[in-house]
């Protein structure tokens, strides 16, 4: 899926503003470019005796699909601590990073705008059993415990968490 379409080069306002190479938008009037870069997220996979955590998501993309507790990083913030912070504001649960497990590409679809991007993901655990959980119900609409013997058959949102749960579950 190619980007949402720009008419109009946001720098001169002329029309004819061109997507190249699959990489970045041009504008032949003024030579404006720009680059819609990659975009990181952070993830945690928090297991739960043989069981991890998945949240049940509440809005789009993959709303009522499984996905792991994460989000955005913001600007200027390392990744492991995004993932903590994702996972405390959508679970209300506090975790510490165990292991960096990975990364891999993904496509996040956001008001009919493609990004690419890159998802990392941790291995993290918490003294609080997955009962202590207070869900951002704006963002989640449930948990499960998925097993992780059934990890392959899971409605997962996202292709990368099925890929980082598979690693995970591969190393343990």
């Amino acid at each position: 899926m190619k980007p949402a379409s720009l008419k109009f080069c946001p720098r001169c306002g002329s029309i004819g503003y061109q997507y190249r190479d699959n990489k970045y938008w041009y504008c032949p009037v003024c030579l404006f470019t720009y680059y819609h870069n990659v975009a990181a997220s952070a993830s945690v996979i928090l297991p739960f005796g043989d069981s991890v955590l998945m949240l049940v998501r509440n809005r789009e993309p993959g709303i009522g699909l499984l996905a792991l507790p994460g989000g955005f990083v913001d600007s200027r913030e390392r990744a492991e601590d995004a993932a903590v912070r994702e996972c405390l504001e959508e679970t209300g649960l506090s975790v510490s990073i165990s292991s960096f497990v990975g990364s891999w590409p993904n496509e996040y679809i956001y008001r009919n705008v493609l990004y690419h991007t890159c998802d990392l993901y941790f291995s993290a655990s918490t003294a609080v059993s997955a009962e202590g959980l207070s869900l951002d119900e704006s963002e989640v609409s449930g948990y499960r415990l998925v097993p992780v013997g059934a990890i392959e058959d899971a409605p997962i949102a996202f292709e990368s968490h099925r890929q980082a749960l598979l690693a995970w579950r591969s190393r343990r």
